[in-house]
């Protein structure tokens, strides 16, 4: 393990977070301008999420590694990191 992949591997998985974030963000505006449809809200959330997912395991140069590879395990964890960030604590500022 090299810390130049460890570097490369958090920093665009926290970006990919950040991302994922402005993304849910737009489309639960999108929903709530919607009338009375939460399922198709939630919906769209869901099939939106799935197809992120879906990028991200293609984009990332670490899809070959294991689940529990350093590198990917300190990938997955800024990325969590930075959607906790975001939704628990920037959000009650």
């Amino acid at each position: 393990m090299k810390s130049k992949e460890l570097a490369l591997s958090i920093i665009l998985n926290a970006f990919l977070g950040y991302l994922w974030i402005v993304f849910i963000d737009h489309i639960v505006s999108v929903a709530n301008s919607m009338e009375n449809t939460f399922i198709v809200g939630g919906l769209l959330i869901l099939i939106g999420t799935a197809l992120f997912w879906e990028i991200v395991n293609r984009v990332t140069p670490f899809n070959e590694y294991k689940i529990t590879h350093p590198v990917k395990l300190a990938g997955v964890i800024s990325f969590g990191l930075v959607v906790f960030v975001n939704f628990f604590v920037l959000n009650l500022i």
